[in-house]
């Protein structure tokens, strides 16, 4: 019983070392993602959008996320990559897009992805 009585406070102080320690996973996380909306209808834009993050000389462009079927999804960047992008995006049939200011921060394992919805002018509307 003796020896009972000292394992357990070194059972817990190596329990609680254990818990504080921080275990990343190996996948990568977009930093940026983009859903692409029309204006007025409020209707996903599904094709012919291409869109660049910019932050300073750092240039990146969007990757497009497709569904099942082959329609844009969205759209992202800056994997793994903290910082304060510029968001600029063209698509067929509606006016150019820019979001500045947006503020992708990180922990010690990954980004903290950060989700833009742009809503696109149709041109002439």
């Amino acid at each position: 019983m003796r020896s009972l009585r000292y394992a357990l406070p070194l059972l817990l102080l190596v329990n609680a070392a254990c818990d504080s320690e921080i275990v990343c996973t190996a996948e990568a996380r977009f930093g940026v993602n983009v859903s692409v909306r029309n204006a007025v209808t409020q209707q996903p834009v599904l094709q012919g959008v291409r869109g660049a993050l910019h932050e300073g000389s750092y240039v990146d462009s969007l990757q497009v996320i497709t569904d099942i079927e082959g329609n844009i999804f969205s759209l992202a960047g800056a994997v793994e990559r903290a910082g304060t992008y510029r968001i600029e995006l063209v698509a067929t049939g509606y006016q150019p897009w820019t979001r500045t200011n947006v503020l992708v921060t990180a922990d010690r394992c990954h980004v903290t992805p950060v989700a833009v919805t742009a809503n696109l002018v149709p041109v002439g509307g």
